[in-house]
């Protein structure tokens, strides 16, 4: 309860912070809302010649591309402190971080989240939960197994973000790894499946953003087995545990500014 009321003081302090600017505010709404919105048009006029792409029909496709956003959105939330990380290390300031009574994993991980994510997470949510249920045959129980993944999803990018954590505790470099990791999520706003083998396996199961994205929209839909839903909780557990240890050990080899 502690740590949690510390993340919304820091939330809140974020929120203020980029609130004061509204002009800013308003440009970046407007833009991340033409850019999904200009994608979504192009799917609308890639269906035009076809009725489907690799066994997926045009509402299952948009509906991927919305899950996309809403999981992305909201993983950029959660974890947008990770951006602010690399000048902690090399001006000497996660010393101080250190030496508070408070995890500082749980700081530099969760240390504020950005009022704009959760404007457009807000306005992205309502879009991809009115496009399933109208759009859709789905039902209560999928609902569900969605929401489940999504948190088995976050769990994936949790993992991602810590192991950046310790890899930029030990070299500084954090910006590099995380555009890297956006650039691969972007893959992901279609299916997994309409990759060709191994790139499939891929961004399944060495780089499971495929689990992260793509798999609460299948099971929603009753397209993803129970083998391949107990291999992605297992996954994100295991990967979960190593890069507890990887940060563990990261912080063991920190060197301070001043030393």
């Amino acid at each position: 309860m502690k740590e949690f009321k510390i993340w919304l003081r820091y939330t809140s302090n974020s929120f203020q912070q980029t609130l004061s600017n509204r002009t800013l505010v308003a440009i970046f709404i407007t833009g991340k809302t033409l850019r999904i919105a200009l994608f979504l048009l192009f799917l609308i006029f890639l269906f035009q010649g076809t009725r489907g792409i690799g066994g997926y029909n045009r509402n299952q496709i948009i509906f991927f591309y919305l899950s996309f956003n809403f999981i992305d959105t909201l993983a950029q939330l959660v974890f947008r402190e990770v951006y602010r990380f690399r000048p902690l290390v090399i001006t000497g300031e996660l010393d101080f971080v250190l030496l508070k009574p408070l995890n500082p994993l749980i700081r530099v991980l969760l240390g504020g989240s950005d009022v704009l994510d959760l404007i457009m997470l807000v306005l992205i949510a309502a879009a991809t939960f009115w496009f399933g249920i109208t759009h859709l045959n789905t039902n209560f129980p999928g609902w569900i197994l969605y929401f489940l993944l999504i948190a088995n999803g976050l769990m994936l990018a949790t993992a991602f973000h810590i192991f950046v954590l310790g890899v930029g505790v030990m070299t500084t470099t954090v910006d590099n790894l995380v555009m890297i990791y956006r650039d691969m999520t972007s893959m992901l706003r279609v299916p997994v499946d309409l990759y060709t083998e191994p790139i499939r396996a891929i961004l399944t199961f060495i780089i499971p953003l495929g689990i992260m994205i793509t798999f609460p929209a299948k099971a929603l839909m009753g397209l993803l087995s129970w083998q391949m839903i107990t291999i992605s909780v297992g996954l994100a557990a295991v990967l979960m545990f190593l890069s507890l240890k990887f940060w563990s050990y990261a912080l063991k080899q920190y060197s301070s500014a001043s030393s």
